[in-house]
């Protein structure tokens, strides 16, 4: 497993399968509609009671869907895990849980790339955060505000969301079409493009700025789910 040497991220700062059993093809699929474009491609099995599992190589992800934001506990397990139907996990004993409020906001999972987890974070606010935990050592090890995300060779390439609000961003990126968007229900955002090493987490700003039309993220204050 990779080791983040020297990684030590101010966190709270920013917020106070392939498996044992060959799986039937029944009731399976490679859907990957929500999760990140490049990430590690799951076997998903989607539960009766709306509950989804996600089968990875190494590791096999139950999403328990709580409350009305999208927002899910998750259930995370190795992939040796001796069971032939994973809906019938006994997901309260899972040895690593990360619940739908943790981390400061209202958590969805969004994919996985060689043991790292992806979650999309809402805070309430009008934009979303992205977050990566480190599976192995159950650690937040990079969290920035996104959009349009995408890993290509090990990399991970987004748009990092500026505060709108103020006139300097505004100034720095001028947007033609901000006016047209808006009229059509659009939500725009101030952005600079990003990229991550998802070996290193090392961040690289790559200087570029633009304004990007987006369906609009509710302000409202989310319910706390779990801690």
């Amino acid at each position: 497993m990779r080791k983040f040497a020297g990684l030590s991220l101010t966190i709270t700062f920013f917020i106070v399968l392939t498996t044992i059993y060959s799986y039937s093809s029944d009731g399976y699929d490679q859907d990957k509609s929500k999760l990140i474009p490049g990430s590690n491609t799951p076997v998903v099995k989607h539960c009766g009671d709306s509950n989804t599992v996600y089968i990875y190589d190494d590791y096999v992800i139950y999403s328990e869907p709580v409350g009305e934001f999208e927002a899910s506990n998750l259930y995370i397990y190795d992939s040796s895990i001796q069971i032939k139907d994973p809906c019938s996990l006994d997901y309260k004993r899972a040895p690593y849980i990360i619940q739908a409020g943790e981390f400061g906001g209202v958590n969805k999972f969004i994919g996985v790339y060689n043991g790292l987890l992806f979650l999309d974070q809402w805070t309430g606010r009008n934009f979303k955060r992205f977050l990566a935990i480190d599976i192995e050592t159950k650690s937040l090890v990079f969290l920035d505000t996104y959009a349009d995300p995408e890993i290509r060779d090990g990399e991970l390439v987004y748009y990092r969301t500026l505060k709108a609000k103020r006139q300097s961003v505004r100034d720095k990126i001028p947007c033609l079409n901000a006016s047209e968007w808006e009229s059509e229900g659009k939500q725009v955002l101030y952005v600079e493009k990003m990229s991550v090493d998802l070996s290193t987490m090392k961040k690289e700003p790559s200087g570029e700025f633009l304004c990007i039309p987006s369906e609009p993220i509710g302000s409202a204050a989310p319910r706390r789910y779990g801690h």
